[in-house]
């Protein structure tokens, strides 16, 4: 009995955004750094959710910004061809007009979409570099 129980509650613990796994970058992605946040590039393989996923843990080891700040699109994603594909993020909401990110799909091309670095770091889970 005692194992089973021991065996829920590390099974609870594992789903809490704590024990979330960390997303890896793949060598798609570049990240480049800008005044309160990060500009990333490239593909995740993982549309949105990995952008996401990738903002927040980098705002968490990069920024030292805490699980319950909020993320929020500063310069959205071009719509159509050319570019590099890239978002840039902020954790300063100055001049934007925030909107909590419901769907993520088009998330990524609306300057002001945010959500909790906790968020973020919950859709890293399962996440691994394509190819692996």
């Amino acid at each position: 009995m005692k194992t089973l129980t021991t065996a829920f509650v590390l099974a609870a613990l594992a789903t809490t955004p704590a024990f979330a796994q960390a997303y890896v970058p793949n060598d798609r992605l570049t990240f480049t750094p800008t005044e309160g946040g990060v500009h990333i590039s490239g593909s995740t393989g993982f549309g949105a959710r990995g952008h996401w996923c990738a903002a927040a843990d980098y705002a968490l080891r990069e920024m030292g910004a805490q699980d319950g700040q909020k993320l929020y699109v500063s310069e959205p994603r071009a719509r159509g061809f050319g570019g590099d594909g890239g978002v840039t993020f902020t954790l300063d909401p100055a001049g934007l007009t925030p909107s909590p990110v419901v769907i993520l799909g088009g998330s990524l091309t609306k300057a002001g979409s945010a959500m909790t670095i906790s968020h973020g770091i919950t859709l890293c889970g399962g996440l691994q570099s394509p190819g692996r």
